[in-house]
């Protein structure tokens, strides 16, 4: 949600003028953003990344995920979601979602095995999971969450921010997300070892930079993930637009809304329409072919709209090293053949989740945008009358 301005370059400015533009010991910008985020979010730990992928993989080294584990994804999100699963060395299952186009906890509880070790719940569109039902399912079955609000910055679900109500929460901050520095990400958590182990994931040297520090028994061969001065301090100015881009999201939504009702549209289920993001509205319909010509209506009168099974790598099916068990650069080192995982392996076929396939080419979503003035809500208004006629 591209929204750049004079802010922001007088930020990035002051950075480079200053010459301090290495995070540790010299600027202060990341150090500060990772203070902000956790505060914002209602955690105690921030670690900035360079991605949400990065964010996702870290935090589930830092939660202890790994090869003979099985972690179940939803049907609908981006493929790293599954991918950085892999990444850990475990292995994805994929579940169905439900008509909130998030993770279905009826379908989660049917595929959780022996061998499952987490949950992965994707606030998708910024569209909260249920996630009273998740954490239910976790206490019962003594799981781990992992939420992955990629696209839903700075949402909520029943007044608590996305991000904190699981174990532990990535954040995607690229170019389509609510505040971005053009790439970028983070995870949070309030488990100080889980924030230490993930750090390392982040950054080999992540306590060489603090000699006070000693974590020897942490210094596994990690990568370099950490985040830079230039990303974090375009995010400190984002930050404090963020609210306010929501609130006027949430309400548009909410209009728009009771406009499709009163046009006899049916609405997706909306787990927390007070405290999302409000950056789709979404309505379903009972077939393909009723969801395909209401979209063309739409844009023909110039509103932005899509069908989520047309999102390609977003739908799993199009999840290509997935559905093809190619897990690694290197044999030895794919988690789909490690024998750890011998137990743990799963088939996967395009109509392991039908039930998703058919919710996401019933539907219809339409972008908001922060920017959009009430001229514009009211045409969107009107389309959507147009089109359900």
């Amino acid at each position: 949600m591209y929204r750049i301005g004079e802010a922001e370059l007088k930020r990035l400015r002051r950075l480079f003028e200053s010459g301090r533009i290495f995070r540790y010991g010299q600027g202060s910008e990341a150090d500060r953003f990772e203070a902000q985020w956790a505060r914002h979010v209602g955690v105690e730990y921030c670690r900035l990344t360079r991605s949400g992928t990065a964010a996702l993989y870290t935090a589930l080294v830092g939660l202890g995920v790994g090869p003979g584990d099985q972690v179940i994804v939803p049907a609908y999100t981006y493929m790293a979601t599954a991918l950085a699963v892999v990444g850990a060395g475990a292995i994805p299952v994929v579940a169905d979602i439900d008509s909130s186009l998030t993770l279905s906890p009826k379908d989660t509880e049917r595929r959780i095995t022996p061998y499952t070790r987490a949950i992965i719940p994707v606030h998708m569109v910024g569209l909260p999971c249920d996630m009273n039902a998740v954490m239910r399912l976790a206490r019962k079955h003594n799981l781990l969450v992992l939420e992955d609000a990629c696209q839903a910055v700075g949402g909520g679900y029943e007044g608590r921010m996305l991000g904190s109500i699981g174990h532990a929460g990535a954040f995607s901050f690229n170019y389509y997300k609510n505040i971005t520095s053009g790439e970028g990400g983070a995870f949070v958590t309030s488990d100080k070892a889980v924030y230490d182990r993930g750090s390392v994931a982040v950054d080999c040297c992540s306590f060489y930079w603090n000699p006070e520090e000693r974590r020897e028994e942490l210094q596994f061969a990690g990568h370099n993930f950490r985040g830079s001065e230039i990303e974090a301090a375009v995010l400190n100015v984002q930050l404090r637009r963020l609210d306010g881009m929501l609130a006027t999201m949430r309400a548009h939504k909410q209009e728009l809304l009771q406009v499709g009702a009163e046009a006899g549209l049916r609405s997706i289920k909306n787990n927390s329409l007070e405290y999302e993001c409000g950056s789709h509205v979404g309505f379903r319909f009972g077939s393909e072919k009723e969801a395909r010509r209401f979209c063309e209506g739409l844009r023909a009168q110039g509103v932005s709209a899509f069908l989520p099974m047309d999102t390609g790598r977003h739908v799993y099916t199009r999840w290509d090293p997935i559905m093809r068990y190619q897990g690694a650069h290197h044999p030895a080192l794919d988690p789909f053949k490690i024998p750890a995982n011998a137990k743990a392996r799963v088939e996967y076929s395009e109509d392991m989740c039908q039930a998703s396939l058919a919710i996401l080419s019933q539907t219809v979503l339409l972008p908001m945008h922060p920017d959009n003035t009430r001229r514009r809500v009211r045409r969107i208004a009107q389309a959507i009358r147009s089109a359900a006629a």
